[in-house]
């Protein structure tokens, strides 16, 4: 697929807040942020069992990806203050996590025997209307979709406390961080949010690599087995589900994408909610926003190859699932395919489908709920994000052709490429 390169043209970072640059020089003035913020991992480790007071993670099967990790955060990411400070933090969230949440299963057994029945994922690839997606689904009160500070809490969510307004100002802090992101993507405590925030506390999770420069670590997530990350995301959710509330679970990631058979295995009843859109549309767009993500953590994002390597690697992927959905290694029937011209064009009408075919009940309050969602959060809403093929150097009649197969076994409508981008939720 060499004619989709286009020029050598590549992302380029947006320019940093004045106080950000301000900060970053704080390292700078000492001779470099390692000289302020550790990652070293023993003392991470030291650091969360003296703030809990506990010392058993919950086994050791993690150690081996948490250590690739951090040799990758020392060796390639170039990190500079603030990307230092927002890993350490996540961090130490995770291990202070997996400490508090061994010792509640200690206490507690019978919830690791609870069922988490017949769960319900939206995966596609990034950009394509998934979390928008979500959020419509998430109005109906009969569903439960984990909300991002009760994945950064969940003891606290268990006990009956409420997290919420320090998990909405820590996330939110990545619009300080980087104005443009706003316009990319809405961070939220309160918000439902994505799967990689329960599977990071494995460190098997894309949240790392999304966030960071680690191409080693990259590499290693994708060798190694990640049902362990699904058996710890069920755990997770068995344990939030003792809080009162709905069974249903409504649940998100694109990159369920990629691990479907370690998903299946782990939930053999779940239900796949994918959706589809015109790839010179996702591309481009989740160019930008990686690069974005990086560059709020990073010295230097450098993301020249970067977009031939995802559109040839998204291409061999929907080839792969078209495959395995026709043999049957992947249950088709458990496959509902929603695309994101119909989702945008009529989000009641789209949700009214899918609960069609899940067997939910779509009645006119959930119709209101969600068609009310939809109209408080219109089109550039937070500003216009702006991206192109030709601003990260892929050529447009090349990748046409490219994804050809995928539009056509899917309906995908072609759509209009040669302005600048959209919101993309």
């Amino acid at each position: 697929m060499g004619a989709a390169a286009g020029s050598r043209m590549s992302w380029t970072p947006p320019p940093r807040p004045r106080f950000v640059e301000r900060l970053i020089a704080h390292g700078e003035a000492v001779g470099g942020a390692a000289r302020l913020v550790s990652l070293d991992g023993d003392e991470l480790m030291d650091t969360a069992r003296r703030a809990t007071g506990l010392d058993d993670f919950g086994g050791d099967g993690w150690r081996p990806h948490f250590d690739v990790f951090l040799r990758a955060l020392e060796d390639e990411s170039r990190l500079h203050l603030l990307g230092r400070v927002l890993v350490r933090t996540e961090i130490l969230l995770a291990l202070r996590n997996r400490l508090e949440l061994a010792a509640l299963w200690k206490q507690h057994p019978e919830w690791l025997s609870e069922p988490v029945t017949a769960p319900t994922f939206i995966v596609g690839s990034p950009r394509s209307g998934t979390s928008i997606l979500h959020e419509l689904m998430a109005c109906d009160p009969a569903s439960r979709a984990p909300a991002m500070w009760e994945m950064q809490h969940p003891a606290v969510s268990v006990s009956g406390g409420d997290a919420s307004d320090v998990a909405d100002r820590v996330t939110q802090f990545w619009h300080d961080l980087q104005p443009e992101y706003e316009t990319m993507h809405a961070n939220s405590g309160h918000l439902p949010n994505e799967c990689i925030f329960i599977t990071l506390h494995e460190f098997l999770s894309d949240h790392w690599g999304g966030n960071h420069v680690v191409p080693s670590y990259d590499a290693h997530l994708r060798t190694v087995d990640h049902r362990p990350a699904y058996a710890y995301h069920k755990r997770f959710l068995q344990t939030l589900q003792t809080r009162p509330g709905p069974r249903r679970w409504l649940l998100k990631a694109p990159s369920h994408l990629f691990q479907l058979p370690a998903l299946l295995a782990v939930y053999p009843d779940a239900r796949i909610v994918r959706t589809h859109r015109d790839p010179l549309k996702t591309l481009p767009s989740a160019v930008s926003l990686l690069g974005t993500l990086k560059w709020m953590r990073c010295e230097r994002v450098d993301m020249e190859r970067v977009p031939l390597l995802m559109a040839l690697g998204y291409a061999g992927l929907y080839r792969q699932e078209i495959d395995r959905r026709a043999s049957g290694e992947l249950p088709d029937d458990r496959f509902i395919d929603v695309t994101f011209d119909r989702l945008v064009a009529d989000p009641a009408g789209a949700v009214g489908r899918v609960y069609e075919q899940l067997g939910w009940p779509f009645d006119d309050s959930v119709r209101a709920r969600v068609a009310a969602y939809a109209d408080a959060k219109p089109k550039d809403s937070r500003g216009p994000h702006r991206y192109s093929l030709e601003a990260v150097g892929l050529e447009r009649s090349a990748l046409r052709e490219h994804f050809a197969f995928y539009m056509e076994r899917f309906g995908i409508a072609e759509e209009d490429t040669s302005a600048g981008g959209r919101e993309d939720r």
